[in-house]
């Protein structure tokens, strides 16, 4: 079988942890949405151990484990530190774009963010500005410029290097949001399913406990 570099490139983000995404890689993203392309890439990954995922809004695509060895652990592990480091960020950040955008929705893939349009809002609001300050914070840029541009230049790079947003043209000045905050929306959903899980497990346990102590001590 000849070299495929679109197969190739389209592997290659998904096993570097990243979204196969309309916004962010359009090409790989048209190969994946063909059901020959995607059973190619579905059978390339299987034979790791791993599989493709769909973001429930159809927007990126991205790998799962199939089987879970140690190694396979350790990074997931890893990989899960990382992100509930960013997740109380990206929330506050999630929470400003409701703010900013005009109709008041949260942050889908697709949308631009303007950052004359940004500015302007902060400028013009005491508590937005606040809510930056709080940002910059939580993002590690507590350190940087204190002026409104500035902090929020910084804020947009930052998550141009994560992976939630992508430039438009050459200016820096606007980006569109990529599946990266669909994925984040998944991933926050499915950890407060399972802390409420947890939380009803550890409910139970407390109550058998007492009813076990109740027992002992002769009170039931």
């Amino acid at each position: 079988m000849s070299y495929d570099p679109v197969f190739a490139r389209t592997v290659e983000i998904l096993l570097t942890g990243n979204v196969v995404c309309q916004v962010s890689s359009e090409r790989e993203h048209q190969f994946l949405s063909q059901d020959a392309n995607r059973e190619r890439v579905e059978h390339h990954l299987g034979l790791m151990g791993r599989g493709l995922a769909q973001t429930r809004d159809l927007s990126g695509f991205y790998a799962t484990y199939r089987h879970l060895d140690a190694n396979a652990r350790r990074i997931i592990t890893e990989q899960f530190k990382q992100a509930a480091q960013q997740w109380e960020a990206l929330l506050h950040w999630m929470r400003i774009s409701r703010q900013v955008s005009p109709n008041g929705r949260p942050l889908a893939p697709g949308d631009v963010i303007q950052e004359s349009a940004w500015l302007s809002a902060i400028e013009n609001s005491s508590g937005l500005q606040t809510e930056m300050d709080t940002l910059a914070a939580r993002f590690g840029l507590r350190g940087k410029s204190q002026d409104p541009k500035d902090r929020l230049r910084n804020l947009l790079d930052r998550l141009q290097k994560m992976g939630f947003l992508e430039p438009i043209g050459g200016s820096g000045a606007m980006f569109r949001a990529t599946a990266r905050w669909s994925l984040i929306r998944e991933q926050l959903e499915f950890v407060r399913q399972y802390e409420g899980i947890v939380a009803e497990e550890r409910t139970e346990e407390a109550q058998t406990a007492t009813q076990q102590r109740e027992l002992l001590d002769g009170t039931q």
